[in-house]
Formats: C-alpha cells, sequence, structure tokens
C-alpha cells in the first residue's frame, strides 16, 4: 500500500493550471486527509519535506496558501508528520520517498497531457520537475 492517495477533480475537466482534489497520507499510525485542495501545493510541500528528512531534524514547510503549516519530524528512524491537528508516523522512509516520486511524476503526466489537449504550454513546476528526474 502506497502511503500517499490522492485524486483529482474531474467534474468539469482537469484544471491544469490550478489542479484541485483530493489528498490522503495513510501512515502506520494517523492519517492526514484533505479534501479539495490545491493538490500541485501539497505535493511541494512533501517534496520540500522528502528532500530535507534527515535523522535527528525537523522541518516547517508553509504551503502558503493552506491554512496549516507541514511539520516534518524524523526521530529515531521515525517520520512523523503534522498538519493543523492531523498527524501520520511513517516507519518506512524509504518508501515514503518513493511514493512522493511517483505521484509526483503521476501528477506531472496527467497535467502536461491536459496542457497539450488545450494547447497551451506546459505549468513550470520547477519544484516538482526537479524531483521527477
Amino acid at each position: 500500500m502506497s502511503y500517499l492517495q490522492w485524486s483529482l477533480d474531474r467534474g468539469k475537466g482537469i484544471d491544469f493550471v490550478e489542479p484541485t482534489g483530493d489528498f490522503y497520507l495513510i501512515g502506520d499510525e494517523g492519517e492526514i486527509i484533505e479534501k479539495f485542495t490545491s493538490i500541485d501545493i501539497f505535493f511541494e510541500v512533501l517534496v520540500e519535506g522528502a528532500n530535507n528528512l534527515k535523522i535527528g531534524k525537523s522541518i516547517v514547510v508553509d504551503p502558503l496558501i493552506e491554512p496549516n503549516e507541514f511539520h516534518f519530524d524524523y526521530q529515531d528512524k521515525i517520520l512523523q508528520i503534522t498538519y493543523g491537528r492531523q498527524q501520520t508516523i511513517i516507519l518506512d522512509r524509504h518508501k515514503f520517498i518513493v511514493d512522493v516520486y511517483q505521484a509526483v511524476s503521476e501528477l506531472l503526466a496527467i497535467l502536461d497531457r491536459q496542457s497539450e489537449t488545450k494547447h497551451q504550454p506546459k505549468r513550470n513546476l520547477a519544484k516538482l520537475r526537479a524531483y521527477s528526474i
């Protein structure tokens, strides 16, 4: 099972400029769930967290347009992620990083296809593209 599950809103087609959807971060204990949220922003937060995970280190990532900050706390090989009052514990850091990579790659592929279909340029999404390489 993946630590990360998500879905894009498809009611009027996928909005490749501001993709919204549901976001689920399901850990070995607890979960973080956000419905009808900016999927690309949440992925940027996860990328920043995944890129900066070091044992004994805590980092805070502020998604700016969302009401709460994300707190990543990696102690004794246990990753604790907190968002507002929601919290999850992840025991397999490597799997978490792989799951984030796969989700980011999938999101970029979907958004790029949508932009091509609409004959529009691809969104920059530099942080996500750098992570998916």
